[in-house]
């Protein structure tokens, strides 16, 4: 608790305004001349290396907007014309909620350059040093991964690759290929994985921090995504899941539904996460709440689950009660078991992964801020499941389809299904989408690099609970019908989202640069094609 005190107050000193083309250099900040002496002095510069942990406009609500919404799994759940732009391929990148994430992406990569560069020389101890820069190297991997996601592609060019070499002012053009970023950042995640040790739960000052199978893990990820651009990236892909697989440091949990509770923050599914808790941490379990829940909480209601993701999953698959809430499913609510109707819910259903924390009587595990609707429990990020299905596309892509049956039955049999045999690409994306449902950079950016357009395009639909009748006594809206036998009523199908026809892969795969970061570039930066 004390580190991650620690660690709030860095995030709020260290959030500032980028007037420069990536990062302006903060004002106050220590230099070479008085910092740079001490371990004291590493391991404070390695803890300013988390602000995205606390930052709603990365992990909170941000990146998820660009992430979630877009897709054919969720909708806006309610009015907001910012979220709706987003969702309707009309925004311009520079909204209060995503105007941030390229600059506070490139403020993680300026501290991790001045780790790289400054602690090498130092005369401290030895696993300090290559902890400090093995989290150094982790954080700018993972801060190019995931800007190459959003921004990148080969039509507008890559991420300008800023390393630690660069000291001054710059102002660097970007590579004509995103290939350029991803293999920048996995030189990063290689280096981190030569440098850091495997998790160990006991070792209580290294929670949150990275590790060994959390450099791999994301180094697959990254050729995942660069194989779209260079086949040769598969190969990798099964390397290192490999690697991970036989370090026998992580597995599975034995249920999918208790992958996402408090109890296993820091379990063997666990590669990476946002820590949370009561003080701080990732805001997307109260963002994608009901929209006020219930009169109990701040819900901010922003992520609706579709029909079309309801009912994409196999009949008897366990995910899909563990994952998504419909009407009149029983769930744990501030103490109590109630079932779930929704009178402002614009598709009828709700996500219920994260949900456990709101399950205990007086908040307990939540923050008491509603406009900081942290909780206890941590944000997954990259999980073992992950690994398994990285692992089985890539043999599908080489070898053809039941190439990767061995890794997707482990995935079916934990979800309850029968194993399969001879399971094609479709197969594979079908389990994709049950089992990482309603977690950043998943479904969208898998559709993209599928090239699965007439999903994106199509019209969504939900069940309203128009009509149900909520208890309203002593003048507090509970929230819940009044009766049980409401719960037998059966709503219509509605069309809550239209198609939309304006979709073109080439452009809106990739998010526009905020103008900021363009109007300071000097001429370096020039808008994504088509935005």
């Amino acid at each position: 608790m004390k580190k991650y005190i620690i660690l709030l107050l860095v995030v709020l000193f260290g959030l500032i305004s980028c007037e420069d083309f990536l990062v302006e250099e903060p004002k106050g900040e220590p230099t070479n001349a008085n910092f740079w002496k001490t371990e004291a002095d590493v391991i404070s510069a390695t803890t300013a290396l988390y602000i995205f942990n606390d930052f709603q406009g990365i992990y909170g609500r941000g990146m998820n907007l660009y992430s979630l919404v877009p897709s054919d799994d969720f909708v806006v759940g309610k009015p907001k014309s910012q979220i709706e732009e987003i969702k309707d391929f009309i925004t311009s990148g520079n909204g209060s909620y995503t105007r941030d994430i390229w600059p506070m992406h490139f403020i993680v990569v300026k501290r991790a350059n001045d780790i790289i560069r400054n602690v090498p020389d130092l005369d401290i101890n030895p696993d300090i040093k290559n902890f400090a820069l093995g989290e150094a190297y982790f954080m700018r991997g993972l801060a190019y991964f995931q800007l190459s996601l959003l921004y990148g592609d080969n039509n507008s060019g890559g991420i300008p690759i800023v390393d630690e070499t660069i000291t001054e002012d710059f102002f660097i053009e970007r590579p004509a290929s995103v290939s350029t970023s991803y293999e920048f950042a996995a030189q990063s995640f290689e280096r981190a994985a030569e440098l850091l040790p495997y998790f160990d739960g006991a070792n209580n000052d290294r929670l949150g921090r990275p590790h060994k199978n959390a450099a791999l893990g994301y180094l697959a990820r990254v050729h995942l995504h660069n194989a779209e651009f260079d086949t040769n990236s598969w190969d990798t892909v099964i390397t290192v899941c490999n690697e991970v697989i036989n370090s026998s440091k992580n597995a599975l949990e034995t249920n999918f539904k208790d992958a996402f509770k408090i109890a296993n923050n820091w379990g063997s599914e666990y590669l990476w996460s946002v820590p949370s808790n009561t003080i701080g941490g990732s805001m997307f379990a109260g963002a994608s709440l009901e929209n006020r829940a219930w009169g109990k909480y701040n819900g901010w209601g922003y992520f609706a689950p579709t029909l079309e993701l309801y009912e994409s999953y196999e009949a008897g698959d366990e995910r899909r009660d563990a994952t998504l809430l419909a009407f009149g499913d029983d769930f744990e609510f501030f103490g109590s078991t109630r079932k779930y109707a929704s009178a402002n819910n614009l598709t009828g259903f709700q996500l219920k992964k994260y949900l456990e924390p709101y399950g205990y009587a007086n908040a307990v595990q939540l923050n008491p801020n509603g406009d900081h609707p942290s909780t206890n429990l941590n944000l997954p990020l990259l999980r073992y499941s992950h690994i398994l299905l990285m692992k089985a596309e890539a043999l599908i892509m080489k070898n053809g389809a039941g190439a990767g049956d061995t890794e997707i039955n482990l995935i079916r049999a934990r979800a309850g299904l029968v194993a399969k045999t001879g399971a094609t690409l479709e197969d594979l994306k079908s389990e994709r989408r049950a089992e990482f449902a309603g977690e950043l950079l998943g479904r969208y950016e898998d559709l993209c690099r599928w090239g699965d357009v007439s999903k994106i395009k199509e019209s969504l639909h939900g069940k309203r609970h128009i009509g149900v009748v909520f208890d309203t006594a002593d003048g507090v809206n509970k929230g819940f019908p009044i009766t049980s036998t409401d719960f037998t009523e059966i709503f219509p199908t509605t069309e809550v989202w239209q198609e939309r026809n304006n979709f073109i892969l080439e452009t809106h795969r990739i998010w526009p640069i905020p103008a900021n970061a363009i109007d300071t570039s000097r001429g370096a930066l020039s808008q994504n094609i088509g935005w």
